[in-house]
């Protein structure tokens, strides 16, 4: 666990955030809210997209913010100073004085909109077919996918299988990744709504390469194709 100062974060404007805020029946929701901008030691500008009916925006309430960062979570205590309705709903928070930061990750990891076919192994030994998925975001060492069903408790392991043009040559990317963590369902992603942590687990020397390779190019900003 790191601290360092909010404005070091450099969020930029619209960046998602999630705030957890106690609800009337004393319960704490959490709500995914937007950044509008901030002023260096005044305060942050937030809004909300939806919320719970039990949650009421009022001065003085305390919240809890965090971010998801390259390499890990940025979190940090609140209050809400000013609740504005015009020309839509916002609110205003304290300036934070101190942001803890989780890392989470040893690699930084890279949006990637990349379709592929996976085959899931149960803890019993059994596989299953293949099944439809797309990667959300990769690093040298992990990635986010999501699905079109959920997984069974009971699948340990999977096996993902890709075609990518990388450095201008089409490549097969066959990986074999752990579960690490169910995100849940994500409603914004309507089609694959089940999000999973993956870790790459015994990559042979050329599929690392493959991935290091295509995480270079993300990282450069090159175009990606799906092959």
């Amino acid at each position: 666990m790191m601290t360092m100062q909010f404005a070091e974060l450099r969020l930029p404007i619209s960046a998602r955030l999630l705030v957890g805020i106690q609800g009337q029946d004393y319960k704490t929701y959490n709500c995914e809210a937007t950044l509008l901008g901030y002023k260096v030691g005044e305060s942050v500008m937030v809004t909300i997209s939806k919320k719970p009916a039990q949650v009421l925006l009022r001065e003085g309430a305390k919240i809890d913010v965090r971010a998801a960062m390259q390499m890990g979570i940025a979190q940090f205590p609140s209050r809400i100073d000013r609740v504005c309705s015009a020309p839509f709903p916002y609110f205003h928070l304290a300036y934070p004085g101190v942001v803890s930061m989780e890392t989470l990750r040893r690699y930084p990891r890279f949006p990637l909109s990349a379709e592929f076919s996976m085959i899931a192994q149960t803890s019993f030994g059994i596989s299953t077919g293949r099944m439809p998925g797309r990667f959300v975001d990769i690093s040298v060492n992990g990635a986010r996918i999501a699905l079109q069903k959920e997984l069974s408790a009971a699948v340990l392991q999977i096996t993902v299988s890709a075609q990518l043009v990388v450095a201008g040559t089409q490549q097969e990317m066959e990986v074999t990744a752990t579960i690490k963590r169910a995100f849940g369902r994500d409603e914004t992603m309507i089609d694959k709504p089940f999000v999973y942590g993956v870790s790459f687990e015994n990559m042979p020397p050329l599929q690392t390469l493959l991935v290091l390779a295509l995480c270079h190019e993300l990282q450069s900003g090159a175009s990606l194709t799906v092959g």
